[in-house]
């Protein structure tokens, strides 16, 4: 059993990207991330925005830590963001999607001895 959770484990890590890319729901989520509307570019456009607004107005006379403030004002309201996009989406996430496809993975190599996704089963939900 734990020379086969290796040989699983070796087979996942070379052939991970292929098994997700069948898997319907996790194509559906990491699509969700891509900047298809106005909405998405101004989301993205806010943090560039207020990292050039901070670097004008912030009261830092130090010009370097301006500068490191400004970048990490930004990365914040960048965070938040991505979290604002996120939230108008309902898919569970990605990370949650890519332990079901390794687990489906798993349990088919259990049964069958064959690695790889089957047709049809990654389709199914």
């Amino acid at each position: 059993m734990e020379q086969k959770n290796e040989v699983f484990e070796n087979w996942w890590q070379a052939n991970k990207q292929k098994a997700l890319a069948e898997d319907r729901e996790y194509r559906e989520a990491v699509e969700t991330y891509k900047m298809k509307s106005g909405a998405d570019w101004l989301l993205f456009g806010i943090p560039v925005v207020t990292g050039i607004v901070c670097v004008q107005h912030l009261p830092i006379n130090h010009e370097i830590l301006r500068w490191v403030a400004s970048i990490a004002i930004t990365v914040v309201v960048f965070v938040i963001c991505v979290y604002v996009k996120s939230l108008s989406h309902p898919h569970r996430p990605i990370s949650d999607i890519e332990a079901d496809v390794k687990k489906r993975c798993l349990e088919e190599y259990l049964r069958t001895g064959k690695l790889g996704i089957q047709e049809g089963r990654s389709e199914s939900k």
